[in-house]
């Protein structure tokens, strides 16, 4: 064969698989979703219509649906296909939809981020008493138990963990941590204390009556530890995000998390928690918001504004940020304090 004439044939060879892969691509890029936008923001409880666009002259037995990888729902046209969000969480929720035809299928994907439904109940306070608090403390976690508090504080060489007189602010018995380890949130669970550390990828496990150490536990997909709290089932990690991990109170393994929004969006910086009467209680770091979130879909249903809780006059150049929620469940009390404040106030809250 004429080597000109071999040339020609392999040029027009490779033209011709180039456009059949151009077509295959062209079809695999053909189905898509014409609703909804991805990233499109949708309220809890709202229904979302899902609607593919595919080409004409596309024929297949079925479509599935399926909601963060789970099944949805599968039909057998290319209908509407309504979503329901009253049972979702919050945050970003993947949707995929696969045609299937003979055994093979297509997919395309988009997603939504469910937010709250409405604006967050606004609250307010008042003092009910003030007491003393040591100044020299970095509040990171706060609770009470039997007439005392219990305070987790930070700082590296300066981390503790304390019992302390409510009345007198007089700390009665305290350890300090390693100064390699920087002290953060805390909480009871039965006989226990359980202590977080910030970047140093550890908790630990103390008798709650003597201090002493009697375990520790690694992170694991939440890499910092910021607050923590018990629902009486489960322990509740803050990590500085918007998200809160669920940890098995018996062996501190994360099974699970809530990503936390308002109307808005992500609420970040979740730091100290208090869990009270169903709902956890969050301190959102560098503001004076505490935000009271449903447990199980991540809602915020309301802010409790503590602006001008501290006193000016008290203010010094040593004062931090509003730290610290310790809740007296069979008293109904409510304490609040920040890192490095003299003082700590019980509360009332206005407009519930």
């Amino acid at each position: 064969m004429n080597k000109f004439l071999l040339l020609a044939l392999t040029a027009l060879c490779s033209v011709a698989a180039c456009d059949r892969e151009k077509s295959n691509n062209s079809s695999n890029k053909s189905l898509s979703f014409s609703a909804v936008e991805p990233g499109s923001l949708i309220n809890k409880g709202d229904s979302v219509s899902l609607q593919l666009s595919l080409p004409a002259d596309l024929s297949f037995d079925s479509i599935a649906y399926s909601l963060n990888d789970k099944p949805y729902v599968t039909v057998k046209d290319s209908g509407a296909v309504w979503l329901k969000t009253d049972s979702l969480g919050m945050g970003s929720q993947l949707i995929t939809a696969n045609v299937f035809k003979a055994g093979q299928s297509e997919s395309a994907s988009t997603n939504i981020v469910v937010v709250a439904s409405k604006l967050p109940e606004q609250y307010s306070f008042t003092v009910v008493n003030t007491y003393p608090h040591d100044a020299h403390a970095y509040t990171q976690g706060l609770e009470y138990h039997d007439g005392f508090l219990y305070e987790s504080t930070g700082q590296r060489g300066q981390s503790t963990l304390r019992k302390v007189e409510l009345k007198t602010g007089k700390v009665v018995k305290k350890i300090d941590l390693p100064s390699k380890y920087f002290g953060e949130g805390m909480t009871f669970v039965g006989d226990k204390i359980v202590q977080l550390t910030w970047e140093e990828g550890v908790g630990f496990v103390y008798d709650r009556n003597s201090f002493e150490k009697v375990g520790e536990f690694p992170y694991q997909a939440s890499k910092e530890g910021w607050g923590l709290c018990f629902d009486g089932q489960r322990l509740i990690k803050s990590d500085g995000s918007n998200r809160l991990y669920f940890l098995n109170k018996d062996n501190f393994k994360e099974e699970g998390f809530i990503e936390v929004y308002n109307h808005k969006g992500p609420v970040d910086k979740l730091n100290e928690l208090e869990y009270i009467d169903g709902k956890i209680y969050a301190n959102v770091y560098y503001s004076d918001v505490v935000v009271v979130i449903d447990p199980h879909s991540g809602q915020v249903e309301a802010e409790i504004n503590l602006i001008g809780l501290l006193p000016q006059k008290d203010v010094t150049e040593d004062t931090n940020v509003l730290n610290g929620i310790a809740y007296d469940q069979q008293g109904k009390h409510l304490y609040v304090t920040g890192k490095n404040w003299d003082k700590l106030f019980e509360i009332k809250l206005l407009g519930r």
